[in-house]
Order: C-alpha cells, then structure tokens, then sequence
C-alpha cells in the first residue's frame, strides 16, 4: 500500500488530485495547511508528498525540511505543485528537498504520470 499525502490549503485542488492520484493500491492523507501537515509528518511515513508552497500557517518549504530533516520519510518523495515559475522559486523547492516541481495550472495526465513515477 502506498501512502501519499496532499497538502494544500485550496481544498479544490486537494479534491482534484486525491482523484486523479487516487487508487486501490494508495491510501491518501490531506492537510490544508502546513501545521496540518507536520501533524501527519510525525504520525505516518509516506512514500509521497504532494506539496503546495504558498500556504498559511508554514510555508511548504519549511514543510518539505521537515520532512527531510525525519530519518523515518528519507524514502518520501516529494513533489511541489506551485504556482510560482520563476526559477529561483523552482530551485528553491528543488534545495528544499523536492524531487520534482510542477507548475500550476497542471495537466492531470501529466499528475497522474509524475506520480507513477515517483512512486515506482
């Protein structure tokens, strides 16, 4: 069972993705915001992070540190749904700990594709 968690504070992207990525071999988490997420962080371990940056209550980039920093999620992959495409803002999430950026708006194909990929 694959274990991903969403996080972002648009609760309609959050329900677009769980759908697009959603599957009978996934479990899927949700945070709203970044203090949400740390709260699932220290809770499961998750094989994916699907991650917005601009959120209140923690940036997601100091989301994705804290998930680097946990010796338990260094398999977690993440993945940072932004949409800031300047590339300082790319390399930024890529420094954070990012293994791939993608820039909203999205093409669900292209989610669904990413996230295979990240999970394989």
């Amino acid at each position: 069972m694959k274990r991903i968690l969403i996080i972002d504070d648009d609760h309609a992207i959050v329900d677009l993705i769980a759908k697009a990525v959603a599957g009978e071999d996934r479990t899927i988490r949700y945070a709203f915001d970044g203090e949400a997420a740390l709260k699932w962080i220290v809770k499961e371990v998750f094989d994916l992070a699907i991650c917005d940056l601009m959120m209140p209550r923690k940036h997601g980039l100091q989301v994705m540190r804290k998930i680097r920093e946990n010796p338990e999620a260094v398999r977690t992959r993440i993945l940072v749904l932004t949409a800031k495409s300047f590339n300082r803002d790319v390399e930024k999430a890529l420094a954070s700990g990012a293994d791939a950026v993608m820039i909203k708006p999205f093409d669900l194909g292209e989610l669904q594709i990413k996230v295979s990929q990240l999970l394989s």
